[in-house]
């Protein structure tokens, strides 16, 4: 029995290929403030401030090391184009995951796993809760009450560092051996076994990269079900 499921988001309960998406949400953003920022430059910037939100120290949330980073490289005040973003985020960025249909194993998940354990949607927190927000309502699981939800405006590191981890242990009151880490990163989510969480590497959408940690278990939808207890 675990105290604590934490589930990544996309390519795990979402399913989604994380680089596409990425690309749509690029365009997207660039094409939203060219008005201000010509395209180029606003892409190098965001990905140069984004590096540097993910090699955050714990200093400071995400959210002002990113922001910190991303307006010392442009030559416009925050105050003038941070409501086309708020506005980019409520408006178009809901528009670009509308052909995703959800994966109904993913609400069967995480309401088994919610009959035993506190549930965490561990999500790399490079983004605003309203860009999570948005994810979830395409996963159809924005009505489900996860206990801590990461985003850039509460978290003050992002995977693959294990202080990630360590933050939301901390937040909800659990250890890492009493819980269990869903993810399709081997890089980004098994890197919490160094907390002592076991492990589960949902398959279905994978990304294998270069880790010294091997998952408790492996597979897909079925087999995750099965760990948690599931029965059909």
């Amino acid at each position: 029995m675990y105290k604590g499921v934490f589930f990544d988001l996309d390519g795990t309960l979402l399913p989604v290929d994380l680089d596409e998406l990425l690309n749509k949400y690029f365009d997207a953003l660039a094409k939203k403030v060219q008005p201000y920022v010509a395209h180029e430059i606003f892409i190098n910037t965001l990905l140069e401030a984004t590096m540097e939100m993910m090699a955050n120290d714990g200093s400071m949330t995400n959210e002002d090391r990113f922001m910190d980073a991303f307006f010392q490289r442009l030559d416009i005040e925050p105050g003038q184009l941070m409501p086309v973003l708020d506005e980019f985020y409520q408006k178009e960025y809901p528009q670009l995951g509308q052909d995703i249909q959800p994966a109904s194993q993913a609400r069967q998940a995480v309401e088994q796993a919610a009959q035993q354990a506190q549930v965490v949607l561990a999500t790399n927190p490079l983004f605003p809760r309203a860009a999570v927000e948005a994810r979830l309502e395409w996963a159809g699981l924005a009505d489900f009450p996860f206990r801590l939800i990461t985003t850039y405006e509460n978290s003050s590191y992002c995977k693959p560092n294990p202080h990630y981890y360590a933050e939301m242990l901390a937040k909800i009151g659990l250890r890492g051996e009493d819980c269990l880490m869903v993810g399709n990163d081997t890089k980004e989510d098994l890197v919490a076994a160094e907390l002592g969480f076991d492990t589960f590497l949902l398959e279905d959408y994978i990304i294998d990269r270069e880790t010294p940690h091997r998952p408790t278990w492996r597979g897909s939808w079925p087999e995750l079900l099965g760990v948690l207890g599931y029965n059909e």
